[in-house]
């Protein structure tokens, strides 16, 4: 599982908007690069408030976060015993694993991953003149394009519950779709004023996304091996 989001802002699970912001505020000033701090870090700060700051974004990653922690608990709490009874058996929670992976996180990998892989051409394409119309315009049909399959994502995503045994899968799923999508929220805003600070943040938000997309493919391998 990734870095529990409220820690990566050195808070408890339960705090609330104001310790949120001011916590966030702290940080950021102490590890924003122009003041010495590394990019990587204070990109983990801006994904953290990004998510915890948005209401609806909140309110769906706290539910993730307590379905991972009901899992751990109940796999410390006499687990063996548990998964020989009829309710918890291993072919009803087999089941639900496989269709949770067929249903939820093929397809919505499959739409990440067409989102992911062509950026680095379309950049390429972009930079050959960032200000030809014609360029420009392609530029924003892969963001536009994109947008509405991370939406496709977000809609598959709460189609189904994350079965308890896999909950660290979902969360990192969860993280991974969330990147790519603020990712083209910071490209969207380059096409529209040129600042190539947005340009590299997108880049790295992606980067970071494709980072998650390769842990789970090894964590799904070793779900169904």
């Amino acid at each position: 599982m990734n870095k529990n989001l409220y820690e990566e802002l050195g808070l408890k699970d339960n705090a609330n908007q104001s310790e949120i912001k001011s916590s966030y505020r702290r940080l950021v000033k102490q590890h924003h690069p122009d003041a010495g701090g590394e990019k990587d870090r204070f990109l983990a700060i801006q994904g953290a408030w990004e998510t915890l700051n948005d209401p609806l974004k909140k309110e769906q990653y706290d539910k993730i976060l307590f379905c991972f922690k009901q899992s751990s608990n109940s796999r410390n709490d006499n687990w063996e015993k548990k998964v020989n009874t009829k309710k918890y058996s291993s072919t009803i929670k087999d089941n639900e694993v496989k269709n949770w992976i067929k249903n939820i996180y093929n397809p919505s990998n499959r739409f990440i991953s067409q989102i992911i892989k062509p950026l680095s051409q379309e950049i390429k394409k972009l930079s050959a003149d960032p200000y030809d119309e014609e360029l420009m315009d392609n530029f924003c049909s892969y963001i536009n394009l994109s947008q509405k399959k991370i939406e496709k994502v977000d809609k598959i995503y709460k189609s189904i519950s994350i079965p308890n045994s896999i909950s660290s899968l979902g969360l990192d799923l969860y993280h991974c779709f969330s990147q790519v999508k603020d990712a083209l929220t910071e490209l969207d805003k380059y096409t529209q004023g040129y600042v190539d600070d947005y340009l590299f943040d997108g880049k790295e938000m992606m980067k970071e996304a494709k980072r998650i997309q390769s842990k789970m493919a090894y964590d799904k391998k070793a779900i169904i091996s």
